[in-house]
């Protein structure tokens, strides 16, 4: 039986609670933000202002910016509603944060007339009980389904019924597409002239993990071709691993801070590899003397034990902090974890 996947996204999730909640925010750009963009409204979008953004630079970009601080109780709670709501439909279900989820509706989709009606009614469900909008993608497997959710932001639908109708809407699209294809990566494959997603398809799996490693050549091979073997892991346990270092004397310096984090990191990435895990999501803490604490994510949709590419997602987490000083307390830590061999795929059938 062909599975049937859908992945749900709400539509600035932090910002739309707030627009709800204060109707004098409609249609103005607003952010929920400290001193770090969390959610940035559609109107704020279109200044260019995105989430991790530093706060000042937002304000630059747009001078009337409405900035609301994090109430992230408040969100939490409407998160639970929302889960609620899915776990009604059933259990098979993998949320990957507040504000979105992989649903497996292969045993229950024949209740209902058409795909397209039961992304209608989900949509209108959610609304109807939170004022909120969100927007679904269907498709063939976790891959589709995440890419389908994006194109018809916000509050719409779009649904994949084949491989093919995947492949006719992506191999147009740049490189950068493909999830897990970021900023670093897209720049070394435009300088072997792959701009377009179907400029993958002239080379074998064996071409592609040859010159980009197997990992990444695996992922183009696969994804240019909405291959994605993943399961919805409704039953995963949700784990971490990670270290933290309490300072007797608080940091004062830009370079003590740096060494330490990067101390954190070697020892958190050393774990990771003695379990032989992948993982999706970064995490920084931070205490100050004051006992302030704020911590930071950055989530990857493909997990990955790639040294490099962790340590520029721990990086990209301290510049958009700015740290400086009166630091009491850093951690960082993994999560969403996988074992390798839960997406490892049988090189036989891709050729």
């Amino acid at each position: 039986m062909n599975r049937v996947i859908c992945h749900y996204d709400m539509d600035a999730f932090y910002a739309s609670i707030e627009i709800r909640d204060n109707p004098k925010y409609k249609d103005k750009p607003i952010v929920v933000a400290g001193g770090v963009v969390t959610t940035a409204s559609y109107p704020a979008r279109k200044f260019g202002i995105h989430s991790a953004m530093n706060t000042l630079d937002a304000k630059k970009l747009c001078p009337k910016l409405i900035v609301v601080p994090v109430n992230k109780d408040k969100y939490a709670y409407e998160s639970r509603i929302i889960q609620d709501l899915v776990l009604k439909i059933t259990h098979k279900v993998e949320f990957i944060a507040f504000d979105e989820g992989f649903i497996d509706i292969t045993d229950i989709i024949d209740k209902f007339s058409s795909k397209e009606n039961f992304a209608n009614l989900f949509r209108k469900r959610i609304f109807e009980i939170t004022g909120l909008t969100c927007s679904m993608g269907i498709g063939l497997n976790k891959l589709t389904a995440k890419i389908a959710s994006d194109i018809n932001k916000p509050g719409g639908q779009h649904i994949f019924n084949t491989e093919d109708e995947f492949i006719e809407f992506i191999k147009d699209k740049k490189v950068r597409k493909l999830p897990g294809v970021g900023k670093q990566f897209e720049k070394l494959l435009n300088k072997d002239n792959i701009f377009l997603v179907k400029d993958i398809y002239p080379f074998s799996l064996k071409e592609l993990c040859s010159k980009y490693g197997t990992s990444r050549g695996e992922l183009l091979y696969t994804y240019s071709r909405g291959i994605d073997h993943r399961d919805v892991e409704f039953n995963r346990a949700i784990h971490s691993i990670g270290n933290e270092n309490t300072f007797r004397l608080p940091l004062d310096s830009e370079e003590e801070i740096t060494r330490e984090i990067e101390s954190l990191f070697d020892w958190s990435y050393a774990r990771l590899i003695k379990k032989n895990l992948l993982t999706k999501t970064v995490s920084l803490k931070v205490r100050f003397k004051n006992r302030e604490t704020i911590s930071r994510s950055k989530t990857r949709f493909i997990p990955t034990n790639d040294k490099e590419l962790l340590k520029g997602m721990v990086d990209e987490l301290l510049l958009s902090l700015n740290l400086t000083r009166d630091i009491k307390l850093l951690g960082v830590s993994f999560s969403n974890l996988e074992n390798p061999s839960t997406r490892q795929l049988t090189f036989e059938k891709l050729y």
